[in-house]
């Protein structure tokens, strides 16, 4: 088991932290499927942006599919690492884009009241492949 990230502190020397104050960027998006694909780019993306220009565009995260993918992000505060590896070496960040997580299973009430929140002005969906239907004799869609 992946140890959780709970602290900004003693972090390895080049760790490049969130360039924001969190604190001061609301929830503006809601996104379905907060697996490792969107952690990976939309919270990236979001992250460089809030850098960039701040605003209210963190995001909370719907799990669908896992309990635990919610309870591991909302234990780090959201937090969580990002390693880019290139030709030139490596970088690892933080990325503070997530607000936090819900799960579906547990918390629907509290998804609908992000859904329609007025704060809420994108909600987006990672659709990766154990969203699509596959026919695994023949490689194809399953119809």
């Amino acid at each position: 088991m992946t140890p959780l990230l709970n602290s900004l502190h003693g972090l390895p020397k080049g760790v490049r932290l969130p360039q924001y104050d969190r604190s001061r960027c609301g929830v503006g998006i809601v996104h379905i499927g907060a697996g490792a694909f969107h952690r990976a780019h939309q919270a990236v993306y979001a992250d460089d942006a809030l850098a960039q220009s701040g605003g209210d565009w963190r995001i909370l995260g719907v799990s669908l599919r896992s309990r635990e993918t919610a309870e591991r992000l909302n234990a780090q505060d959201g937090l969580f690492s990002v390693t880019a590896r290139g030709m030139e070496g490596s970088e690892t960040r933080i990325i503070g884009s997530l607000a936090g997580a819900c799960d579906l299973g547990s918390q629907r009430a509290a998804i609908e009241a992000a859904l329609t929140a007025a704060a809420t002005r994108i909600v987006s969906l990672t659709i990766t492949e154990k969203g699509y239907g596959i026919d695994r004799a023949s490689g194809g869609i399953d119809r």
